[in-house]
């Protein structure tokens, strides 16, 4: 897949089948609107093409950085967003910074400049909500009218329905914030799950005999509520079943601001440290709390894996 991350770098000769939008976290409404694009680029012979943000619009617009605690956070990394849209199948990636000169466009501008002459586009699929241009005066009945216009294709798809509730960004997240993981995995597709490189921790569940690793929480990601999660690790291309713990572990841990991922992984006896591992979350089990000495946490710790062992056998 070309991956392009400018709007200067964007100078596409082929005819383009376009996937419009932000396009934040991947979710199971978005992959409708990529599905639309990728068919139209099958049956017409264009190219497909993800055009998207590698930025969240509404923390540039606000002026909020990462430290921002009313920050959106992300619901998957840059890296992961464009590891799913490669994995989708796209020839290419517009992956561009969401800046001054995208902000102030008007919607026909939007539209003529970088739909038109920067992508090349012979097809346009956006979703029900899709909005573009200077505050948001684009809308998908707005973008029919300019590529009809302009004789071009357009898919507007609907809401996608999931019990009830349409799917959304901001569904997920509310998800995510209450630990409900089973409708966040149903929302997205896939399991929520955070990636990072394997820190030295104090390795208590090894001295019970479960191989313990620790990674940072991400800063910029949406993390679910302090607690245990039943989940499983990828670790060099193999998954294991493990209790997973957010938070800054209060029985044995005086520092209180940073929060670590840790994990007790079952069926492991290798060493992981400095490895790149990703950790899905299944199920939030109990929330965490601070226990009177370690006897009760790894009296506790016994619990829990002994609960996730009970889990997966369901």
């Amino acid at each position: 897949m070309e991956i392009i991350t400018s709007l200067d770098q964007l100078n596409i000769t082929d005819k383009t089948s376009v996937a419009l939008g932000n396009f934040d976290g991947i979710h199971i409404g978005h992959r409708e609107v990529f599905r639309a694009a990728l068919d139209a680029a099958n049956e017409k012979d264009l190219k497909s093409l993800c055009f998207t943000f590698s930025n969240h619009p509404f923390n540039f617009i606000l002026r909020r950085d990462d430290s921002d605690p009313d920050a959106v956070k992300l619901i998957c990394t840059e890296d992961e967003k464009i590891a799913l849209i490669e994995e989708i199948g796209f020839d290419i990636l517009a992956n561009v910074p969401f800046d001054e000169h995208i902000m102030k466009m008007q919607a026909h501008d939007f539209f003529s400049d970088i739909v038109i002459d920067k992508l090349n586009a012979a097809h346009v699929s956006v979703g029900f909500n899709y909005t573009y241009g200077a505050r948001a005066t684009g809308r998908p009945d707005t973008l029919r009218g300019e590529c009809e216009a302009a004789g071009i294709g357009v898919s507007i798809h609907d809401a996608v329905i999931v019990d009830g509730d349409v799917v959304s960004s901001t569904l997920i997240r509310e998800m995510i914030a209450t630990g409900n993981m089973e409708m966040t995995a149903k929302l997205l597709g896939r399991p929520y799950s955070f990636t990072g490189t394997v820190k030295h921790g104090k390795r208590l569940g090894s001295r019970m005999g479960i191989p313990t690793i620790n990674i940072p929480a991400p800063d910029r990601q949406m993390l679910p509520p302090n607690g245990v999660y039943f989940s499983r690790i990828l670790i060099n291309g193999e998954t294991y079943s493990s209790v997973s713990n957010i938070g800054v572990n209060p029985t044995v841990n005086d520092d209180r601001r940073r929060k670590t991922i840790e994990t007790n992984i079952f069926d492991f006896d290798d060493d992981a440290y400095g490895r790149e591992v990703t950790v899905y979350f299944d199920h939030f089990s109990r929330g965490e709390r601070k226990f009177r000495n370690q006897e009760e946490l790894f009296a506790q710790i016994a619990r829990d894996c002994e609960n996730a062992q009970n889990y997966r056998k369901k």
